[in-house]
């Protein structure tokens, strides 16, 4: 299995860039599917309204001032969004296992991109965020992982989102506290009052 990290590949694929793009995604993705839970749902909007939810979210993160890295490249159903330079689509499926075969095609954009690339003698990447939803456990969180593709379309990268929480492995000593011993005393019984035994 590859797994090398984004940045390798390309200097804008930052692990502190990619965490906060995945966490936004993952935030919409799962309200989108409880939003979509209803018994009036059907596979159409199950389906759909996620995607949707991700393209509008990138339009709006696009428009925040606070993150000048990120633009909303192409604006149609296959949206494109740049990390700084780099191109980036966004497909619901299974990263290791993809149904969705049509959407390891490039765009106009990324077509563009790449011409330029063969210009500079560079490798040539697609770059993938798969969405995974599991459709037999409603319960289970979505999860984000970013693929790259070579020339060829041929995996070169993975790296998954993770949200676990990283703590230290250390911690300071603390100050021993002294506690004094009790003291043990026979609990009496009622029983043992009434008869006259101690």
């Amino acid at each position: 299995m590859v797994a090398n990290h984004p940045v390798n590949f390309s200097a804008d694929l930052t692990e502190e860039r990619l965490k906060l793009l995945c966490l936004n995604c993952l935030d919409v993705v799962a309200d989108s599917i409880l939003d979509s839970s209803s018994i009036y749902d059907t596979q159409w909007t199950k389906g759909c309204l996620p995607y949707g939810r991700l393209q509008g979210l990138m339009y709006h993160l696009s428009l925040n001032k606070e993150l000048p890295w990120i633009k909303l490249a192409n604006k149609t159903m296959d949206y494109t969004i740049s990390i700084g330079s780099t191109f980036l689509q966004f497909v619901i499926d299974d990263p290791y296992n993809p149904k969705k075969i049509h959407r390891l095609n490039s765009n106009s954009i990324e077509n563009i991109q790449s011409s330029f690339d063969f210009e500079q003698d560079s490798n040539v990447m697609l770059w993938r965020l798969f969405i995974g939803i599991d459709k037999l456990d409603s319960q289970a969180e979505p999860t984000a992982t970013l693929v790259g593709y070579d020339s060829n379309r041929n995996p070169v990268c993975f790296w998954s989102y993770d949200d676990a929480i990283q703590t230290p492995m250390m911690a300071e000593d603390t100050k021993v506290v002294e506690i004094p011993e009790p003291i043990l005393a026979r609990k009496q019984n009622r029983d043992d009052s009434v008869n006259g035994t101690k």
